[in-house]
Formats: C-alpha cells, sequence, structure tokens
C-alpha cells in the first residue's frame, strides 16, 4: 500500500512540474541564444550582470552601438552573468540572453581567432570575479583542449578591468560625476550616490572603490556622498544618513543616483522608491528614509540614469579594453 501511495505521489509532482514548464523556456542551443553573425576575425563580448527593466536595456543597446564603433573590426556580443535575470527578462518579453559559458563555447565554434572580453561591471567584485575566474579559466581550457586536439580554435583572449579598476579611473569617474552635479552641490544641494557593493568580508578590496571616488569628490565639495546596498559598513543606516545628518541641516534638497552602469531594480526600488507600509523604516528606500528625516527628497531628485548612460564614463571601460589590447602583460594568451 505505501510504495502504491509513494507511486501516486511521484507521478503527481512530476506531472505538476511538466504542466508548470513553459514553453517559452530558452532553448538550450546557439540558435536561441548566442546567434553569431562571423563577418570578422574578432569577436568582443561585453559582459554584465543584466537587468530586467526596460531602461536599462536601451543602455545596453546603446553600449553595444558604441563598442561598435570604438572597434569597427569586431562582431560585438553582448552577455548577462545572471540566469535570473535572464529567465525573468525572457518570460517577460521572449528575448533571452546567454551566459559567458555558452558565448565563448559558440565563439570557439565559429572560428574567431581574437576574442576580446570586457567586463562592464563597476567594481572588481563578485560578479567580475566570477567572470576572470570560473568562465574565462574554463574558456582558455577550452581553447587549449581544442588545440590539442587539433582542432580550430581561439588563439588569443584579450581582458579589459571593470570601471574603477586603477587610480585614474577613480580620477575620470569623479572628475565625470563633479562635472554632471557640479552646480548641485555648490547650491548646497547634497548629491548621494548608491553603488551595488559586496559582502566585506569576501570583497573589501573591491568596496574600497566607493570610498575612492567619495574621497574625490569630498576634496570638490563636501555635498558629495557614496554608500551601497550591500556592503555592510556603507548602508543608509550605517554610513549615509549619518554623514549627511552631520554636513547637511534637515530642509536641505539632496539628489540622489545609481552609481551603477544601469539604473535598474535597485535604482528604482532601494533608491527612489515609494513608502512600503509593511517594510521596516531601515528596509525604506533611500528617498523615504531622507524625506522622512526632514530633507527635501522629491521622486524628480532622483536621477534613473547609470553611469554607461554617460560617454565620459563609457570612455573609461573603452579604455580598459584598449590597454588589454596593447599591452602584453594584460593578454591571457595560448601558446
Amino acid at each position: 500500500m505505501k510504495k502504491l501511495i509513494y507511486l501516486l505521489l511521484a507521478l503527481t509532482v512530476t506531472a505538476f512540474f511538466t504542466a508548470c514548464k513553459s514553453d517559452d523556456e530558452p532553448k538550450d542551443s546557439q540558435n536561441e541564444l548566442t546567434k553569431i553573425d562571423k563577418k570578422n576575425d574578432t569577436a568582443l563580448l561585453l559582459v554584465t550582470f543584466g537587468s530586467t527593466y526596460e531602461a536599462p536595456h536601451a543602455t545596453f543597446k546603446a553600449m553595444v552601438s558604441k563598442f561598435k564603433a570604438k572597434y569597427p573590426n569586431t562582431d560585438v556580443y553582448l552577455s548577462f552573468t545572471s540566469t535570473t535575470t535572464i529567465t525573468r527578462w525572457g518570460a517577460k518579453t521572449k528575448e533571452y540572453f546567454a551566459t559567458p559559458d555558452k558565448w565563448f563555447k559558440a565563439i570557439n565554434k565559429a572560428g574567431y581567432k581574437n576574442v576580446y572580453v570586457q567586463s562592464l561591471h563597476v567594481i572588481p567584485g563578485e560578479e567580475f570575479i566570477m567572470l576572470r575566474d570560473y568562465y574565462i579559466k574554463n574558456f582558455k581550457k577550452d581553447m587549449a583542449a581544442l588545440a590539442e586536439a587539433g582542432k580550430p580554435h581561439t588563439e588569443k583572449l584579450y581582458f579589459g578591468m571593470p570601471l574603477l579598476y586603477e587610480k585614474e579611473d577613480i580620477e575620470a569617474v569623479g572628475e565625470a560625476l563633479y562635472n554632471l552635479y557640479k552646480k548641485d552641490v555648490e547650491a548646497g544641494t547634497g548629491v548621494a550616490f548608491m553603488g551595488h557593493g559586496n559582502p566585506e568580508d569576501s570583497y573589501s578590496y573591491a568596496n574600497t572603490k566607493y570610498h575612492e571616488v567619495e574621497n574625490y569628490l569630498k576634496n570638490k565639495n563636501k555635498n558629495f556622498f557614496v554608500a551601497t546596498v550591500d556592503a555592510l559598513d556603507m548602508l543608509a543606516g550605517n554610513y549615509l544618513i549619518p554623514n549627511i545628518k552631520k554636513q547637511l541641516p534637515a530642509g536641505s534638497s539632496i539628489k540622489l543616483a545609481p552609481m551603477m552602469s544601469i539604473a535598474g531594480d535597485h535604482a528604482n526600488n532601494d533608491m527612489a522608491g515609494d513608502k512600503d507600509n509593511k517594510a521596516k523604516p531601515e528596509e525604506q528606500s533611500w528617498r523615504v528614509q531622507l524625506s522622512e528625516l526632514g530633507y527635501k527628497v522629491p521622486v524628480e531628485n532622483c536621477v534613473l540614469k547609470g553611469l554607461a548612460d554617460y560617454d565620459a564614463i563609457l570612455s573609461v571601460w573603452m579604455k580598459h579594453l584598449d590597454k588589454a589590447i596593447k599591452e602584453a602583460e594584460n593578454i591571457l594568451e595560448f601558446e
């Protein structure tokens, strides 16, 4: 009797998951996810976390177009590292993206001699490390295996660093942000940037990049602030609000902007979101928390544009790729 019950339960569960599986789920094939249009010997793969918001996808498309213009002898492709984002965006729009491993497989198969990979991450944190130490490392193994088997394979791999990587990056991004908000801070308005951040115990080096940008900006004007949604030491309650209260009196106007490549979920909800009556005070958006402290943060003070929407900042990513191409020590080459 027990065996019959277990069999019925197994059949029920199987039927449930079969019924719930959507016909719209992406097919794991090159044709569906990695459409190769080989016109050159070099492929350029842009790698980002991804987004389920429409505005960031317009930013992604603009980035692809600008990289195509900057590197005309390459075939440019875009990859997402977040499988959750890929699934949710695909379910909503029927447009699916592929993770880097699928692109690398398709690129190898297509016979590209050279591959440029440009990280579109802001800091050298978790997502960047995964790209470098997992996806690229495995791609190099595939290159070696194909070479050993005497099959066509990618010969050289060039890897561009994330936005905030070197001292000159801090200066370039800081100067671009200062020029964008110079009039605001000089008029007494506070400008607070929201970075993503990573767990401090594992990615403290990456999180220091936010402090470096903030220090650069504060040397220009004390009304600049940088905090994050993930790095514990830089959360709104631990870092942003105390620093704003020290610098700006209640009643001051504050602008909020993302220090992320795009203005997606965090910018729309954690930064600019409306009050959630079910959430705790510290879980409210930055706009709500600051408004309830007496600061003027109307929704129009929330700038929903990402760093990649500004050419002066996008050019920093491009400079990293230029450096990877030109300098031998930054070339990951199969020999």
